[in-house]
């Protein structure tokens, strides 16, 4: 989740109001003793087992063994409701949340809990990864009750597909996830059974009125009206929130910043931006740099980064990745490197890469999702005395001081204010291996070795603690995409081939497996249109990955699947005046549910609105009533620019444009200085019949009609960045 804050549960109060009343009419005379449900015995026979061991994905196999009766999310399974009178219990959890793990294995420990799901309701997992649509629905039933979002998520609905009760889990010290299961299921089960027909009925309405304030919100959205001029509004907004005092980027959350980080990063080289705010975003761009490069967010033993932090600083990460996360940081750390030079930077995006290929990539070639289990903290902290064990007098001295050890514990009182942690330490690398060397008086070559030695040593006594991992090799299209877009930023900044010819591979290789046709599912196996068919996310996503390629070889063959793509988004994907994050074929609850905001990763119409620029300059524009959905700039991104970064920078990119027309004849050198540039943010084509251009050289366009003429690698290079 991005940019929101999880900190207090729902009370219980608060839930009985939503059950006993409802938000459209007031109870009536119950109707006691409509029909019991029939016993476990009773049931048709797929109810009396597990369902989940056919689905593909990390989150069903992960519960497949489960003594919960799990369903799958599918029509089916509310008519097996209907016809056994029962309730449908939803759990909507997400497979790269350790959080989602500990609380489902938490209500399978519990043998009381168990019998009451099994005996008493329909128990549905839904993978809000997957199902995106019915994780966007969070947001919107815990703003019904003032709860801030937290996942994993339970609902309970009504076998005509109306949520009834819901309620965020959050557990604190005082309250487990069985006190908050038992508390809402005593209340919620004997409505059922006192008053089946108030709550299908009150249930029915109350969705009415959320369908109808849906609409009302869509009509109430104000795009701005000066889209150029508010997002450099929106620029400015985003500046101030970052501290440089408290190194802090206020309404983050916690998480790792990539997409702010993108953003700025960007922006700080942009011609036609106000000077002034371009050197704002730099010296932003810089000190976060500098807060996070040497900080224990990047893991110096295996090379990734944590996706996000438990306390105030960047000292005590969660301990938690998975494959998406590294791939969009992998694209930010490049447009860091692009815009300060700062070589950590760079480094740290190949490490990411490394990282993600060694812990997600599976064994048909291609990349899961992760599947993170519930973690225990200590296991990845040390003590100075481990660390002088493990490594020796001698090079523990300088790892402890590159990393900031101290034998009274590393964390900031403001992150362990009760000093749970006392003499723990986590490592980030707080010095390069050149800078390490040069304090031992020896050359890089010679001490690369050693170092490479300590970490591997500290690496081994961290696994062994850890124990065995189970690993995600379900493959997952969304990662997938992802990777492509990493390979691609990381030949544009190196010029390694190996990076190009990794993104070609992997992109043809996400063809043959995730589509079908002209469709795309999120699985490269068969499953319930409910439970795998892409949503309009998992499109956009893909035609970013095809315009990341098409960028770096100029193969036309990548252009002309990126308009199949933009086909088949528009004509899966527009409804009423909305954009449609589900496909009908795979849609159980009737809501117009669209992705406006980065609630969970980048937003669709964030990606969309990059593609819809990029596509227009190659002349293969989307569907006008797809771009017209999918590119207003929200006037509300001005006041909160971390919810709207990525429809901020498409914006800039479609205003500021920098366009680059390659003419005939172009020698392979300047040919190559234009497939690394950056993929998104500088148009590239080649030239239309009857177009201006020399022969051997290129020329730039920029968005106020400015134009410069580019002969050599290095003319060019200078020419499309701002003086």
């Amino acid at each position: 989740m991005n940019s929101l804050k999880f900190q207090t549960r729902v009370s219980v109060f608060t839930l009985f109001l939503v059950l006993l009343f409802g938000s459209s009419s007031c109870r009536r005379k119950l109707d006691s003793g409509k029909g019991a449900s029939p016993s476990l015995a009773d049931l048709p026979a797929e109810l009396q087992a597990n369902a989940l061991g056919s689905l593909p994905g990390a989150l069903y196999s992960s519960q497949a063994s489960s003594p919960i009766h799990w369903q799958p999310w599918i029509k089916e399974t509310f008519e097996h409701a209907k016809s056994t009178n029962r309730m449908l219990f939803c759990v909507i959890a997400l497979p790269q949340q350790g959080r989602c793990q500990a609380v489902l294995n938490q209500l399978t420990r519990d043998a009381s809990i168990v019998t009451a799901i099994n005996e008493q309701y329909v128990p549905i997992l839904i993978d809000g990864d997957a199902c995106r649509e019915i994780a966007l629905l969070v947001p919107d039933l815990c703003a019904q009750i003032n709860s801030p979002v937290q996942l994993p998520f339970f609902m309970w609905l009504t076998y005509e597909g109306n949520p009834v009760a819901w309620i965020p889990v959050q557990v604190s010290e005082t309250e487990t996830t069985a006190d908050l299961f038992n508390k809402s299921h005593e209340v919620i089960s004997q409505m059922w059974r006192d008053s089946k027909h108030y709550v299908l009925k009150n249930s029915a309405m109350d969705n009415e009125a959320r369908r109808s304030q849906f609409r009302e919100r869509k009509l109430s959205k104000v795009a701005s009206q000066q889209p150029q001029i508010d997002a450099v509004r929106g620029l400015r907004q985003l500046a101030t929130l970052y501290d440089p005092l408290s190194r802090n980027l206020d309404e983050s959350g916690g998480l790792f910043p990539a997409s702010s980080l993108e953003l700025i990063a960007s922006v700080s080289r942009r011609p036609g931006l106000p000077l002034d705010l371009r050197e704002k975003c730099l010296e932003m761009t810089r000190g976060l740099t500098d807060d996070l490069m040497p900080s224990a967010m990047f893991d110096p033993l295996e090379g990734g980064f944590f996706v996000s932090r438990m306390g105030r600083t960047w000292s005590l990460p969660n301990f938690s990745f998975d494959c998406p996360s590294q791939a969009r940081a992998v694209v930010a750390l490049i447009e860091v490197y692009r815009s300060t030079g700062d070589k950590r930077a760079l480094d740290r995006a190949f490490d990411a890469i490394s990282f993600a290929e060694k812990k997600f990539s599976t064994p048909d070639g291609l990349f899961s999702i992760g599947l993170e289990l519930p973690q225990d903290k200590d296991k990845w902290m040390w003590t100075v005395d481990e660390v002088e064990k493990l490594l020796g007098p001698e090079d523990a001295a300088w790892w402890i001081k590159a990393t900031g050890m101290e034998r009274l514990g590393n964390l900031p009182s403001e992150d362990d204010p009760k000093r749970t942690f006392f003499r723990k330490n986590t490592i980030g690398m707080k010095a390069t291996v050149e800078e390490i060397a040069a304090s031992l008086s020896l050359g890089v070559e010679e001490f690369r070795p050693r170092y490479n030695l300590a970490r591997a040593k500290l690496l081994a006594a961290r696994e062994a603690r850890l124990g065995p991992v189970r690993r995600d090799n379900c493959a997952h299209a969304g990662a997938t995409f992802r990777m492509v877009s990493a390979y691609a930023a990381a030949f544009a900044a190196s010029g390694a081939d190996v990076y190009r010819d990794k993104a070609v591979a992997l992109l043809k290789h996400a063809r043959e497996a995730f589509a079908v046709g002209p469709q795309l599912r999120m699985y490269n196996k068969e499953a319930p249109d409910s439970v795998g068919a892409g949503r309009a996310f998992l499109y956009a996503l893909c035609l970013q990955s095809v315009l990341d390629v098409a960028a770096i070889t100029l193969d036309d063959t990548w252009y002309i699947w990126s308009e199949d793509v933009a086909t088949t988004l528009a004509e899966l994907f527009i409804g009423d005046s909305f954009l449609k994050e589900c496909p009908d074929s795979a849609k159980l609850i009737d809501l117009r549910i669209t992705d406006l905001a980065m609630i969970f990763d980048d937003s669709t119409c964030g990606l969309l609105s990059m593609a819809e620029g990029r596509l227009a300059e190659l002349g293969r524009p989307l569907v006008a009533k797809l771009s017209d959905l999918a590119t207003p700039l929200p006037v509300i991104a001005i006041e909160r620019p971390i919810m709207h970064t990525d429809l901020i920078l498409a914006t800039i990119v479609r205003h500021y444009k920098v366009s680059v027309i390659m003419g005939t004849k172009v020698s392979d050198e300047l040919a190559r200085a234009v497939e690394q540039l950056s993929p998104r943010l500088i148009h590239r084509r080649v030239r239309n019949a009857g177009e201006d251009v020399p022969e051997g050289a290129v020329k730039i366009v920029f968005a106020d009609g400015t134009e410069k003429i580019a002969h050599t690698a290095g003319d060019l290079r200078q020419g499309v960045l701002p003086e």
